[in-house]
């Protein structure tokens, strides 16, 4: 039998996978803002092209990361660990 954890719905078991993922995509995002205010403030060059669906894409798997990796790997509040034991 195995003891309850936390975590019990981590979709991403290593703790080292889930970190890097989430810096990569924390750098990826902070890099695409940039390019995307320089982008707009400089009128020397155009890359809307470009950072349209790039940031698309971006938002796409930032946000299924999100919701698959990083929800589930909340800890269950004191309460809500306390409501289950009581069912």
């Amino acid at each position: 039998m195995s003891t309850p954890t936390e975590t019990p719905n981590v979709v991403v078991q290593n703790p080292t996978v889930r970190k890097t993922a989430g810096i990569v995509l924390g750098a990826v995002g902070i890099a695409l803002g940039t390019v995307v205010v320089v982008d707009g403030a400089a009128p020397a060059f155009d890359l809307t092209e470009y950072t349209g669906p790039i940031t698309a894409g971006y938002l796409y798997l930032s946000s299924l990361f999100g919701l698959a990796v990083t929800v589930p790997n909340v800890p269950a509040s004191p309460r809500s660990l306390l409501r289950r034991d009581l069912r």
